[in-house]
C-alpha cells in the first residue's frame, strides 16, 4: 500500500510542478493543478474500494497520513479559486476583507481542535484506533455532510480534522502573502513588474549576494531569502533555492563572478567608447 501511494503522490507532484513552473495564470494554474489533483484522487478511491489492509496499523497509516494529502491539496485550490475571483474585484477593501474572514476561520479551527493540532504535531499515537480506524467511526464526531457522500463507509473520526489542519496550515500562508503585499491580481493575471529578467538565473544570483555583501539593502540588514523574494516579483522569475546556485557558483573553475565582471567591463567599454565620441 505504502509503495503504491508514493508511486502515485510521485507522478502527481511531477505534473503539478510542471504546471506551476509553467507560464500561465494564477488562476488557470490553480485550476490545472486542481483538475490533476482530482485525477489522482478519484484514482486513489478506486485503489481503497478494492484494497485489503494488512492489518489496523496499515489503515490508520492511510487515513491519518496517506489520503488527507491529496485530499487537502484539492479542497486549497478551492480556496484559491475563490481568493483570486475576490483579488479581482476593483476595491482592495472588499479583498483584504475577504482574506481576514479566511484568516478567522482558521483562528476558529485552531481555537476549536487545540488538542487534536497538539497530538498530531507531537506525533502522539495513543488515539491512533479511536481516530483513524472505520469501524470506529462515530456518526456524532464527524459532520453531517461527510455522511451524505458516497464514500461514507470509507470515514473515520480524525481523517477529516487531519485534512483541514493541513488545507488551513496552508492557506494560512498563502493568506498571509497576499495581506504582506503579494502583488494584486488583474483579469486572472498576476501583476508585479513590467521587468523580465533575461539573463541566467545564476547571474541575478550572483548580483543579490554581491548586494547583500557589500550591506547596500537595508543597511546589509535583508536576508538572502527577503533580497531573493523581492527580486523574484521585480523581474518577474523563479529563482528557486538561492543556497544550491550560490554554492554552484562558488564551485565554477575559472572565475567565481563571470556576471558581476562582465557587466563591470561592459559598463567600462561603454564608457569609453562615449569617451571617443568627437
Amino acid at each position: 500500500m505504502e509503495q503504491y501511494f508514493k508511486i502515485l503522490k510521485d507522478r502527481l507532484d511531477k505534473k503539478t510542478e510542471k504546471v506551476s513552473k509553467s507560464n500561465l495564470s494564477e488562476f488557470e494554474k490553480n485550476e490545472q493543478c486542481k483538475m490533476i489533483l482530482l485525477e489522482h484522487y478519484r484514482e486513489l478511491q478506486s485503489f481503497e474500494e478494492t484494497y485489503r489492509f494488512k492489518n489496523e496499523q496499515e489503515e490508520i497509516r492511510y487515513f491519518k497520513h496517506f489520503k488527507p494529502q491529496i485530499l487537502s491539496e484539492i479542497l486549497y485550490c478551492n480556496k484559491v479559486r475563490k481568493i483570486i475571483h475576490f483579488s479581482q474585484i476593483q476595491c482592495l477593501e472588499i479583498s483584504e476583507k475577504h482574506l481576514n474572514y479566511e484568516l478567522k476561520k482558521i483562528t476558529d479551527f485552531y481555537e476549536s481542535h487545540i488538542d487534536f493540532i497538539s497530538y498530531m504535531n507531537s506525533e502522539q499515537i495513543f488515539s491512533d484506533e479511536t481516530l483513524f480506524l472505520r469501524k470506529n467511526a462515530n456518526v456524532s464526531a464527524v459532520p453531517s455532510y461527510l455522511l451524505l457522500r458516497e464514500d461514507a463507509d470509507q470515514i473515520t473520526n480524525g481523517g477529516h480534522l487531519v485534512v483541514k489542519l493541513l488545507l488551513n496550515t496552508k492557506l494560512y500562508k498563502f493568506i498571509q502573502n497576499k495581506l504582506n503585499g503579494e502583488p494584486v491580481s488583474k483579469n486572472g493575471k498576476t501583476i508585479k513588474s513590467d521587468f523580465l529578467w533575461t539573463a541566467p538565473k545564476s547571474a541575478l544570483i550572483e548580483v543579490i549576494y554581491a548586494l547583500h555583501y557589500k550591506g547596500v539593502i537595508n543597511n546589509g540588514s535583508a536576508e538572502i531569502k527577503q533580497l531573493v523574494h523581492g527580486f523574484e516579483l521585480f523581474f518577474n522569475v523563479e529563482l528557486g533555492d538561492p543556497y544550491r546556485h550560490f554554492t554552484n557558483i562558488k564551485q565554477r573553475k575559472k572565475t567565481t563572478t563571470t556576471f558581476l565582471e562582465s557587466l563591470q567591463n561592459s559598463l567600462i567599454q561603454h564608457m569609453n567608447e562615449q569617451d571617443s565620441i568627437p
